[in-house]
């Protein structure tokens, strides 16, 4: 028996989507995409903080191991380069170089733009090889190609993939600082400008052209730190330079406290302004925000603060010379007041009063 082709063309045409099915189609799936990415892109953001708290939790817990070891009972690994240095032309080193991989940042600094001659390299002796927490890290350590300048090495030594001192957020330098260096300059993440995405809590003071005195765990027993639950031990990277995100002016708000601006916003690695992961001194990490929000006009324009204590100054420093030095938030500090401050042996490089970070070349 014979079928009629009219009738094999009439089941498939039943069979297959007319173009407004299809485009009714399309819509819905655009629709649940519309829907379900924010609800991805949340949850990767999630688990990339979670990665960031992990890593900072391993570092402060890395840092209890090496404090055990230790002879003066540092817990913020120092580097070696710290302490040998030309009295005549310092520089201010230990925020990064405690740990990581090499860093192609100020590629300058031995001379020419050549990565190779960044200050925070192998050539300039801050390789993976020369920072002191890899070993209790990585098995083995990492061979020093310094030596004999070996260049295919110290290559390898900025590609190296260090997860621990890797947040999986840093992809972005910030915008907005009030200084030159990363901020504002660099294309790099932390990782690859430093050769690490997290900052040791290193709050020095001091005058220029003499030594420092730690007001932080650096280079001070951690037994000597008398609220290890609120200070600060290492953080994100840019929350450190958040931190210094404003001018250096403060203003009186009474005895006990006062405000801190005008600033820049530096967003967050987390999809959240002035929020950022930090660990202290006790090993426990949190992903916690440094500003309590506040405004005011003042000359026809909006400024924003954010709230800081002031507690007593150490004995004979002068307020003017000493302003904003004390930083303190809601469950954080960077200082260990009340505990004295400790004569360091390292020499405050450049002009000024207080260097609260690295790099910092004024904009």
């Amino acid at each position: 028996m014979s079928t009629c082709p009219c009738k094999v063309r009439s089941l498939r045409s039943k069979s297959g989507f007319t173009l407004i099915e299809l485009l009714v189609v399309v819509a819905i799936i655009s629709l649940l995409v519309s829907i379900l990415l924010p609800s991805l892109q949340r949850a990767r953001q999630s688990a990339k903080r979670s990665a960031c708290l992990a890593n900072m939790k391993a570092i402060a817990t890395t840092s209890a191991v090496y404090e055990a070891d230790d002879a003066n009972g540092w817990g913020v690994p120092a580097h070696p380069g710290q302490f040998d240095q030309d009295p005549d032309d310092p520089t201010f080193i230990g925020a990064y170089e405690w740990g990581g991989k090499s860093g192609v940042g100020r590629p300058g600094f031995l001379g020419g733009d050549d990565p190779l001659n960044s200050k925070y390299g192998t050539r300039a002796g801050f390789g993976p090889s020369t920072r002191p927490m890899n070993p209790l890290i990585y098995q083995g350590g990492f061979p020093d190609y310094k030596l004999g300048d070996d260049e295919n090495g110290m290559w390898h030594d900025t590609t190296l993939e260090l997860d621990l001192f890797k947040c999986p957020s840093d992809d972005f330098a910030p915008r907005g600082g009030h200084c030159a260096d990363w901020v504002n300059n660099s294309e790099r993440s932390s990782f690859d400008h430093f050769g690490n995405s997290y900052a040791a809590n290193v709050f020095m003071t001091g005058r220029a052209g003499t030594r420092m005195f730690s007001n932080s765990p650096y280079l001070r027993p951690i037994t000597r730190v008398p609220t290890p639950a609120r200070t600060i031990y290492y953080e994100e990277n840019i929350g450190r330079w958040a931190w210094a995100a404003r001018k250096d002016e403060c203003r009186i708000a009474g005895l006990d406290g006062i405000d801190v601006g005008p600033l820049n916003t530096l967003p967050g690695w987390h999809g959240k302004d002035w929020t950022y992961v930090r660990s202290f001194v006790d090993a426990h990490a949190e992903y916690q925000e440094i500003i309590i929000q506040g405004s005011e006009d003042r000359d026809g324009f909006s400024r924003h603060y954010r709230s800081e204590r002031l507690i007593t100054l150490p004995e004979g420093v002068d307020w003017n010379q000493f302003h904003c030095i004390i930083v303190r938030g809601d469950g954080w500090q960077k200082d260990t007041l009340p505990a004295p401050r400790i004569e360091t042996p390292v020499i405050h490089p450049g002009d000024g009063i207080r260097p609260s970070y690295e790099d910092c070349v004024n904009s």
